[in-house]
C-alpha cells in the first residue's frame, strides 16, 4: 500500500490535482499524477473530487490532501461564487474520510510565491523585494483574487476583488456607469477577469452606441489583430488592474512587491506595455513615492495553486 499526498486547485473553470512528495521542494517536475477536470461536468465538489481519486492506483492510502478553493474558507460552509457550489467542510471530509485541509485560492497563491524561480518571473521596474516585508498576490482569471503575506511569513487570505470599482479618470467612470445599467453594484471581479473583459468590450461597445458582446477569448484574439474596440477593452483591464494592484499594496503595507498571477495576463502579455502599466501602478497622487518604490511582477508559472497548496502542507505538517 502506498502513502501518498494529494494537493488541488478548483477554481470556477477548471480543477487540477496532482500527488505530491511532502519531503521535496515543491516543483512542477515532482507533481505526479496530474488531473485537469473541467468543473461544469460534476455536480457537486464531493463528485469532483470523487472523480479524481478514482484515477489514482489501486492500495493508494492518503495521508494528507490539501484543496484550495475560489472562496472564503473561516467557516463550515464554503459557498464558490463563480460555480455557485454550497458544501460542508466537515460534512465532505466525513463523506470521503479523508483528512482534507479546504484553503483559499490565494493562500495558496501567497504561499507559492516562494517555490518561483527566476525565470518565472518578470520584474516592472529595477526593484525588488528585500524579503523583510509583508508582499500580495493579484490574480485576475475566471474571477479575480487577492492574499497577501504579512512579514512574519503569515499568509491573508481575502475576497478583495469583491471590493467596489472605482474609476480612476473620465473614460473608466463612463463605463462604471454603463455597465450600472446591467447591475446595480460593480466590483473590481466585474471588470478585472475572464468574465470582466466581456463587461468591458460590452460597455465600450455601449458608449459607441452599439450593442454588441464578444467572449473572453475571442475579444482577446481581435485585439491581437489590433480591432480598435477589442484593443481598447484589453488596455482598460490592464490599466484598471494595475491601479488596484497598488490600492491592494497601499491597503496591506505589502512593500516587499505585489505578484501578478493567473494565465489571463499570460495570454495578455503581448498587449500590456511594461512602462503604461508600471505608471498605472505609480500614478497615486500623494502616493506616487510610496508606489514608485513597491516591486512589481508579472509571474509566468504553471500550477502556482498545486505548488502552493504544496508548500502549505509542508509548513503545515513541519514539526514545532
Amino acid at each position: 500500500m502506498t502513502t501518498i499526498a494529494i494537493v488541488a486547485d478548483i477554481g470556477g473553470t477548471n480543477a487540477r490535482f496532482a500527488t505530491v512528495d511532502l519531503q521535496k521542494a515543491p516543483r512542477v517536475a515532482d507533481l505526479q499524477h496530474v488531473q485537469k477536470l473541467r468543473c461544469a461536468e460534476y455536480a457537486s465538489m464531493e463528485q469532483l473530487l470523487r472523480a479524481y481519486l478514482q484515477t489514482l492506483p489501486a492500495g493508494t492510502e492518503v495521508g494528507q490532501f490539501c484543496v484550495c478553493v475560489a472562496g472564503a474558507v473561516d467557516f463550515d460552509e464554503i459557498y464558490m461564487p463563480n460555480r455557485h457550489w454550497t458544501f460542508s467542510q466537515q460534512a465532505l471530509i466525513a463523506a470521503l474520510n479523508l483528512p482534507i485541509r479546504f484553503i483559499n485560492d490565494f493562500t495558496a497563491q501567497v504561499h507559492s510565491i516562494a517555490t518561483l524561480q527566476p525565470a518565472e518571473i518578470e520584474w516592472l521596474g529595477p526593484q525588488r523585494p528585500s524579503g523583510k516585508h509583508g508582499f500580495a498576490v493579484v490574480g485576475p482569471g475566471t474571477g479575480l483574487g487577492v492574499g497577501a503575506m504579512t512579514a512574519g511569513h503569515e499568509a491573508i487570505p481575502s475576497e478583495g476583488g469583491h471590493v467596489s470599482f472605482a474609476p480612476q479618470n473620465h473614460h473608466q467612470l463612463q463605463l462604471l456607469q454603463t455597465l450600472w445599467e446591467q447591475q446595480p453594484r460593480v466590483t473590481v471581479e466585474n471588470v478585472v477577469s475572464g468574465p470582466g473583459l466581456e463587461n468591458l468590450y460590452w460597455a465600450n461597445a455601449r458608449l459607441q452606441g452599439k450593442s454588441t458582446r464578444l467572449a473572453a477569448p475571442a475579444i482577446s484574439e481581435a485585439a491581437l489583430a489590433r480591432d480598435e474596440l477589442a484593443f481598447r477593452s484589453v488596455q482598460d483591464l490592464l490599466a484598471i488592474l494595475a491601479a488596484y494592484a497598488s490600492d491592494v499594496a497601499i491597503q496591506t503595507g505589502s512593500i516587499d512587491g505585489v505578484y501578478i498571477v493567473g494565465d489571463l495576463c499570460v495570454k495578455l502579455r503581448a498587449l500590456l506595455d511594461p512602462v503604461q502599466f508600471r505608471e498605472c501602478f505609480d500614478n497615486k497622487a500623494d502616493y506616487r513615492r510610496y508606489c514608485s518604490h513597491i516591486p512589481l511582477a508579472l509571474t509566468k508559472a504553471a500550477d502556482t495553486g498545486l505548488r502552493g497548496c504544496w508548500r502549505f502542507l509542508q509548513l503545515a505538517t513541519k514539526p514545532s
